[in-house]
């Protein structure tokens, strides 16, 4: 058995130094590294002629899997895009990522980066956040002949689609998901919490302005949250302001209520009359039921 083990042992040191082979030396600075730095240094100051300059006479161009061969001079034409459609446009190294120039001892030469793009599409709006991976291949003349990317595209779809009208639903006056809100309110404004309970779901989730996006209640928070209303408030009165909007969302194919109030109560302790401005939105599920309650008002006043 001891010998057994030996020579298991054995075994594996010898295939795992057969696994390892060396193949290249890998450079953290090399000249090829500074010419795509170069290059981007070029990009980023809209100057396409010198873009130009890095590239062989016949490219082929890989962006997420899809080829595209090309010539230096088309290519670097088409990087005048950034800078004619993005404000305050900058490339740099992906924070905690550099270059590596990578020397193959079949004579390939590569470079490889991390990337981030950042700017404003000046026309729609859209904010741009894109991590970039690059890959170059140089010919023996030091021209970039393979350039390869790898990103996420759905920014330059929502840039795209942004430059479009697009219809994204219907809105309703009357719908009975209105109906729910306003019997919501009057069930709130009764002091009854079961009711109150009633319209919502189990998994429901409430947020608030004043209490910040970041934090939620769910359904027993936001009972017992009530169940403190009810008995520090009274007089407790919604004024309806203009009319609540009922909007389905083809996108999220969803419903949603929005609508305006002036939330009135006396605090018991003090007689205080206490008038709060509060929007609602109410999302739906498709059994009629409140999946999320969203309140915006502000608690300025009740620190008069």
């Amino acid at each position: 058995m001891k010998n057994f083990v030996v020579l298991m042992i054995l075994t594996l040191l010898a295939s795992t130094s057969i696994a390892q082979k060396k193949n290249g030396t890998v450079f953290n600075e090399h000249e090829t590294i500074d010419k795509t730095k170069a290059f981007w240094e070029a990009v980023k100051n809209g100057d396409k002629e010198k873009a130009k300059t890095f590239f062989a006479d016949s490219l082929m161009v890989i962006r997420n899997g899809n080829d595209w061969q090309t010539t230096a001079e088309v290519f670097g034409e088409n990087t005048g895009w950034w800078t004619d459609n993005f404000i305050n446009f900058n490339i740099e190294d992906t924070p905690g990522a550099y270059p590596d120039a990578i020397e193959y001892d079949e004579g390939n030469m590569w470079v490889q980066d991390w990337l981030t793009f950042t700017g404003t599409h000046e026309k729609t709006g859209i904010n741009l956040d894109l991590h970039v991976h690059c890959l170059y291949a140089f010919d023996d003349d030091g021209k970039i002949k393979t350039f390869i990317q790898y990103y996420n595209n759905n920014v330059f779809e929502d840039i795209r689609n942004a430059q479009t009208t697009r219809e994204n639903g219907d809105v309703y006056i009357n719908h009975p998901h209105i109906a729910t809100v306003r019997k919501l309110l009057n069930a709130y404004a009764a002091e009854d919490i079961e009711a109150t309970k009633s319209f919502f779901s189990e998994d429901v989730t409430f947020t608030s302005l004043a209490g910040g996006w970041d934090k939620s209640m769910n359904l027993e928070e936001r009972t017992a949250d009530v169940t403190n209303h009810f008995d520090t408030r009274k007089d407790i009165h919604f004024e309806q302001i203009g009319y609540p909007d009922c909007i389905f969302y083809e996108l999220n194919n969803g419903y949603v209520v929005y609508s305006w109030w002036n939330y009135s109560y006396t605090e018991e302790e003090s007689g205080k009359k206490v008038v709060m401005p509060l929007m609602l939105s109410h999302s739906f599920d498709d059994e009629g039921k409140i999946v999320q309650e969203m309140a915006y008002f502000s608690t300025n006043h009740l620190e008069e």
